[in-house]
């Protein structure tokens, strides 16, 4: 066993070199505190008694419970575990203690080989970019498809050409989709490159994301009517919407990040996907109760500051509209969006953080 490196979470623990790793970062432990993470992660699941870590990491020597309370205090701390609420180290009262996360394992060998194959430093900023804005896009997609389709039957109830509006559509939040998630990735990667785990770091990074490329995109489409038709929409998606949404995405992301991993791979998943899209979905509700819009909201104030366009006869806009005061499809819709958009890339980046690699180790 001690022929390998042992990974969980974003740590790696070497026996050979008697090295433990967060990210690229090398953490300090003296010799035995060391043994008795050691002792702990190569039995992850099982309870390590007290006299056995008396025997195998003390060697015999007389000393006190005490010494072993300090010694799991400081790994706990070391591995920004909390005792009460672990996701590393249990206490299970009066006998010892359990490793209840994850461990995968790989030779060193084969760990050297993956070590020159996987991205660092800089790459990993933007592999893990490219990760998030993936996901965005593919929750894009997914919600482009269901405003697409009602649109195609509206177009076709009013007899206009309802595969150009299922693709118009479906392209648009699409292309919102990826900028926005790429940004917010790029966010969300960067301050994760500071700290691992902060919230405030990755409220930061997200919030500020959001609220740049929301401000940007809104600017974009005001100058673009203001240009092409001689005035813009009073009230578009814009900065406040971005910031919300980025920030929402750094809880989803941090939730992810911080979740302790279920033996039922089935069950994980599921949890995984409500703690991505919930903290979206209160976003959407917030943003709603607020009186601002997201995509459908934006769509609906453009059909009614130009009615004489195709698009307002498009998804029943008059019911999505803030004019029209709270609405119950405006808020669903608003939801709808924040959730997806949540979900979609904080999955795509832990989706990558979680790929087994050949030989059973773990981005």
């Amino acid at each position: 066993m001690t022929a390998q490196r042992y990974y969980f979470a974003d740590f790696v623990l070497d026996p050979a070199q008697r090295q433990l790793f967060c990210g690229s970062q090398q953490l300090v432990l003296n010799a035995r505190y060391l043994d008795a993470l050691l002792l702990l992660v190569q039995d992850a699941g099982k309870l390590i008694s007290k006299d056995q870590f008396f025997n195998e990491v003390w060697q015999g020597m007389v000393v006190s419970d005490e010494a072993l309370t300090q010694c799991i205090r400081s790994l706990r701390k070391q591995l920004n575990d909390s005792a009460a609420a672990p996701r590393f180290i249990e206490t299970v009262p009066k006998h010892g203690y359990r490793f209840i996360a994850d461990v995968t394992c790989a030779s060193p060998v084969t760990t050297a080989t993956q070590a020159s194959e996987q991205p660092g430093g800089r790459q990993l900023l933007w592999h893990l970019t490219g990760q998030g804005a993936l996901g965005a896009a593919a929750a894009g997609l997914l919600g482009g498809g269901l405003y697409g389709l009602v649109g195609a039957a509206q177009a076709l109830a009013t007899g206009s050409q309802a595969l150009s509006v299922l693709l118009v559509i479906l392209t648009v939040t699409t292309i919102i989709a990826i900028l926005s998630g790429a940004a917010v990735s790029f966010g969300l990667a960067a301050a994760r490159s500071f700290q691992a785990r902060r919230l405030s770091y990755l409220l930061l990074g997200g919030g500020l994301a959001g609220l740049l490329v929301g401000g940007f995109v809104s600017l974009l489409l005001q100058e673009a009517f203001s240009l092409f038709v001689g005035r813009s929409p009073a009230n578009i998606t814009g900065a406040a919407e971005g910031l919300t949404i980025g920030a929402a995405t750094a809880v989803s992301y941090w939730l992810l990040l911080t979740t302790r991993r279920s033996a039922n791979r089935h069950r994980f998943n599921y949890v995984a996907v409500f703690k991505a899209a919930l903290p979206g979905l209160l976003a959407g509700l917030l943003i709603s109760l607020a009186g601002g819009v997201l995509l459908a909201g934006s769509l609906a104030q453009l059909a009614a500051e130009f009615p004489d366009t195709a698009a307002a006869g498009l998804l029943a806009l008059d019911g999505f509209s803030p004019a029209q005061g709270f609405s119950i499809a405006g808020t669903v819709s608003a939801m709808l969006e924040a959730g997806l958009f949540s979900a979609g890339l904080t999955l795509g980046l832990t989706c990558q953080l979680q790929r087994p690699l050949p030989g059973g180790s773990a981005l």
